[in-house]
């Protein structure tokens, strides 16, 4: 069993495998050696924990010689797998739609291995006349515009005729069809040719569906490289052919052995269709659609017609059934989709994470992303679950959705982190409150995007460096940042939670069934007012949506202002053979669900048949009638439930049995129905269903997550309201007596915690919390742990007299690295150097950098705060010290007191615990705070010409706009006693 003594060393210097890992961007395989080596180096010396990489466009560079697939790029990858496995690290190969090395040179868009779609071509019948002759074939050579995901289009040259389909049109539409005398004419082609006559004078539509390859590419490469199908076996064992015969050399499968981390990362699945028809296809799609789903797909074709934008969430479709018919034609579209996620799972992910295992290399992906597959579903295929900040805009809610997956089958679950489109402009904070929300969800391990060197082509890298991933997407974690100097302290503090957080097995409350096809994970690219203005992402993540108090898939808060826990998954995860429900909770070893909820229309019937079977071992279900969800929520559309489960997904005939199965789980008296999702908290509790770290009393301002250890329950809090809420009080409610602690997260120590007593079997914590602040308890129930108050810490001493020194950040000299590796060339990269100036302030006030003599509004860099306190009355042994910092303007940094090691702090709630620096009598304070490159960059105007992507992706044009930011120490700063247990 367990002790907190156990985890004492790791709390003090976390395993690397704990500590946040990169993306690195590099300059496709432009890097010099040195370079490389000296960026692992580098990143590892700040206290990173792994590095995953990927081809980035570096402009107007040779691409033969420096792409993906070339021997630079081969060479470099051997290089950053020796050199980071070397140091423990985690290394990560990158493969996605648009990174290159998930597609391929070998073949071309006929080939069947290349991603296909379905297409079609459409052909008006004149009133009663007959049509005869050749069917229009597909343009393959047409422009369709611009795709709304990167790369080029290659023209396929082949097409291949799958289905013939003649529709009736409704009266004064051109859009609606008469589902009842819809005609297969596909029998009846001969050749390429039909000879057909309407049956009436109604106004009739010809649908002509030709498959071909999409012809998608992505670059950088050596050669073009082509996207592979998802759906057809063909396209994985293409990729695995190729990365066995090519890719996987024996020295780098030597190098790959060597490191227990190894893993191949898939990205979000940006896979893009050209036609008009807008589906994906292969070429067992049609009869693998009918071998599961037990009909034909053809007939209904011309309902599956669809535009999309650049994930399927936003999918419309060209043509609607009439009225009657609605509801099949919607079973047909979910049974279409439902295939697609089949064929996904079976043909691409099973097979693939084998082949990697085989080749010791794990498997983490962003399932799903993007295209019409079911989200979690999934997820059971891969070793790692992620999920991205950028797509999902730090929402909880929206963490929620793989959390389930990922805990029900205990899988890794973690998360680009980082991404937005305000690079180089926002504090440390914005940063630090996105990975507080993911722990709040239970994603543990953080992956920052990201990285890149500093240097990197001639002609087009300046300072502050080579930008990797565009001058337009996300936040750099590397050497260009003032802050870095602090990154070995924070990545050690990030390593305890992380640490702690895998620790034991995850509790969860609730589990809510929920069936997705069509994900809105756009909800973070960009965000407008209503009168469309841009709003920009740091008031978006700060204000809106969840700190707005608006969830967007289950939308009432009564669970989690009471303190519960919840997530999701798709209710067929139930069946799999690793899920168990032991009469009490659903898998006892994983999450421990003490109860179900559904509440969307759809249920799958051998869904409620198992629900049935556990309810009647005496597993609680709640039945929530009237919950609307979001739908696109940049659109502003929603998906009511008005009743619950009241028809199944697909068109499978089994509605009535449904309704049997429904009907018997009501008769159950451990299963309740509420009439809105607002009377949910009190249906569960009529269950009987307590939290298990629930508030004593309603808080609208906290999230918690909570690992069972044994006799140990770490508990995770966090003060989610950043920006617009107060400090807090709260009482946590937890199973079981025992004595609370507290670990410091930003020194490892360990201590009572003042604030603890019992009540009916449960130990109660109490604490105050500042906005975005975050705190990490231990109830140690092995323990008869008494009763203790909260004691307020009584002033020693006010810090006012300040001596300050700011280092001013600005572009230095570039440096020429050349390398010639006898291979009849040289490779050349431009290294800015930062050029450091001291400025000293005449002033002892505190105030922000713009407002301070001789800084003013154009510096960036590092500031020095140096004063003395005088301890008087000095008693370690007795009471803790704390400094209390007041606010940085939410910059991360250190202190250093009496030339002792420095300590970092949170950039919410900045605090050292300061007993083991101080002496009685006269102390040094020296504190280092840093900013972001905001105010240096407006001055050297570099924002000036950068477009807004996120203006970009609505259609509108426009550049960056940011603003002077208010950075430095500001305090107040004061010395305070804290007395101990």
């Amino acid at each position: 069993m367990p002790s907190l003594d156990d985890h004492r060393d790791a709390l003090a210097h976390p395993p690397i495998e704990f500590r946040p890992e990169l993306r690195w961007w590099l300059a496709e395989g432009l890097h010099t050696d040195a370079t490389l080596r000296s960026e692992i180096e580098t990143a590892h010396r700040l206290g990173f924990g792994g590095m995953e990489f990927l081809a980035m466009d570096e402009g107007d560079i040779d691409h033969a010689r420096y792409g993906w697939g070339s021997e630079e790029w081969v060479h470099d990858s051997a290089i950053v797998v020796t050199e980071t496995t070397a140091r423990g690290m985690s290394v990560s190969f990158t493969s996605g739609t648009n990174w290159s090395n998930a597609n391929l040179p070998t073949i071309d868009p006929d080939h069947p291995a290349a991603a296909k779609e379905l297409n079609v071509e459409v052909e008006d019948l004149t009133s009663g006349a007959r049509r005869h002759g050749a069917l229009p074939r597909v343009d393959l050579q047409a422009e369709r515009g611009a795709s709304a995901v990167p790369g080029h289009r290659v023209p396929p040259r082949e097409q291949r005729l799958t289905a013939v389909i003649a529709a009736p049109l409704i009266a004064g539409t051109d859009d609606t069809l008469a589902v009842a005398d819809v005609v297969d004419l596909t029998s009846e082609v001969e050749g390429e040719e039909l000879d057909w006559t309407a049956p009436d004078a109604r106004s009739w539509r010809l649908f002509v569906f030709w498959s071909h390859g999409t012809g998608q590419t992505a670059s950088p490469s050596a050669s073009v490289n082509y996207t592979v199908n998802y759906l057809d076996r063909d396209g994985i064992d293409a990729v695995m052919e190729y990365w066995r015969d090519v890719v996987l050399t024996p020295q780098l499968k030597r190098e790959i052995a060597r490191n227990p981390r190894a893993q191949m990362y898939m990205d979000s699945l940006e896979l893009s269709t050209w036609g008009a028809g807008g589906m994906f296809w292969g070429r067992t799609v049609e009869e693998e659609f009918r071998t599961r789903r037990g009909y034909d797909i053809a007939p209904w074709l011309p309902f599956l017609i669809r535009r999309t934008g650049m994930f399927a969430a936003t999918t419309a479709y060209s043509y609607e059934p009439d009225a009657m018919h609605q509801p099949e034609v919607d079973k047909v579209r979910f049974d279409y989709v439902r295939t697609l996620t089949d064929l996904y799972i079976e043909n691409m992910l099973r097979p693939f994470s084998e082949f990697l295992h085989e080749n010791g290399l794990l498997l983490r992906a962003e399932v799903s992303y993007g295209l019409p597959f079911e989200l979690t579903r999934p997820a059971i295929e891969v070793d790692g679950i992620e999920t991205e900040s950028l797509e999902f805009a730090s929402q909880i809610d929206a963490y929620r959705m793989l959390a389930g997956p990922a805990h029900l089958f205990g899988r890794q679950y973690s998360s680009e982190t980082g991404a937005t489109t305000r690079n180089h402009m926002l504090d440390h904070r914005f940063y630090d409150q996105i990975i507080a929300t993911q722990l709040a969800a239970g994603i543990t391990k953080t992956v920052l995007h990201g990285w890149a060197s500093r240097a990197g082509a001639e002609g087009v890298t300046t300072w502050p460096g080579h930008e990797g991933m565009w001058p337009l997407f996300s936040e750099r974690f590397d050497t260009r940042q003032p802050g870095s100097e602090f990154y070995p302290l924070w990545n050690e503090a990030i390593g305890r939670y992380q640490y702690l957080l895998r620790q034991g097995r995850p509790r969860i409350d609730i589990g809510i069934l929920r069936t997705d096809h069509f994900i809105d994970n756009m909800i973070g690219v960009s965000a407008f007012d209503s009168e469309g203005n841009r709003v920009a992402d740091e008031d978006a993540y700060g204000r809106l949506w969840m700190r707005n108090r608006e969830n967007q898939w289950w939308q009432d808060l009564g669970m989690q202002d009471a303190g519960w826990s919840y997530e999701f998954f798709d209710g067929s995860l139930l069946a799999h053979p690793d899920v168990s429900f032991d009469g009490e909770v659903v898998q006892p070893d994983g999450p421990g669900y003490q109860a179900l909820i559904v509440y969307q229309e759809a249920l799958d019937p051998d869904v409620a048949l198992l629900l049935l079977e556990w309810a009647g071992d005496g597993l609680k279900i709640l039945l929530v009638n009237g919950a609307r969800e979001v739908k696109v929520q940049f659109e502003g559309t929603f998906t009511f439930n008005e009743r619950v489960a009241s028809r199944t997904p697909g068109l499978d005939g089994r509605d009535s049995e449904l309704a049997a199965t429904l009907a018997a789980l009501r008769d159950l008296p451990n299963v309740a129905e509420a009439h809105e999702p607002a009377d949910t908290v009190a249906a569960l509790r009529g269950l009987g269903v307590t939290g298990r770290a629930e508030f004593v009393e309603e808080n609208r301002n906290i999230l918690t997550y909570l690992r069972e250890d044994g006799d140990l329950l770490h508990v995770y809090v966090y003060h989610f309201l950043y920006e617009t809420g107060e400090t807090t009080e709260v009482q946590l409610s937890v199973p079981g007596n025992g004595a609370v602690f507290r670990t410091d997260a930003w020194s490892g120590e360990i201590h009572p915690h003042s604030g603890a007593s019992r009540h009916d079997g449960r130990t109660n914590i109490e604490l105050a919390l500042s906005p975005g602040e975050t705190a990490l308890f231990t109830v140690d129930r092995s323990l008869d742990g008494s009763p203790s108050s909260a004691v307020a810490p009584a002033l020693v001493a006010d810090l006012s007299d300040w001596s300050i020194v700011v280092e001013s950040w600005d572009a230095g000299e570039n440096e020429l690295i050349v390398e010639d590796r006898g291979l009849g060339y040289e490779t050349r990269e431009v290294l800015p150097h930062t050029a450091v100036t001291r400025l000293t302030v005449s002033s002892s006030g505190l105030l922000p950098w713009a407002e301070l003599g001789g800084i003013g509004p154009k510096v960036s860099g590092v500031a020095e705060y140096t004063t003395h306190v005088r301890v008087d009355e000095f008693d370690p042994i007795s009471n803790r010290y704390l400094l209390e910092l007041g606010s940085t303007n939410g910059g991360l940094g250190s202190v250093r007191i009496n030339g002792a090691a420095a300590r970092g702090f949170d950039t919410s709630k900045p605090v050292v615990d300061a007993s083991r620096d101080l002496s009685a009598g006269d102390n040094e304070v020296v504190i280092r705070v840093s900013s972001s490159l905001n105010n240096r960059l407006i001055a050297r105007g570099y924002y000036d010409e950068l477009p807004d992507i996120a203006l970009g992706l609505v259609g509108k044009e426009g550049t960056h706009v940011t603003r002077v930011r208010e950075h430095g120490l500001v305090g107040p700063v004061r010395l305070v006693a804290v007395p101990r247990h």
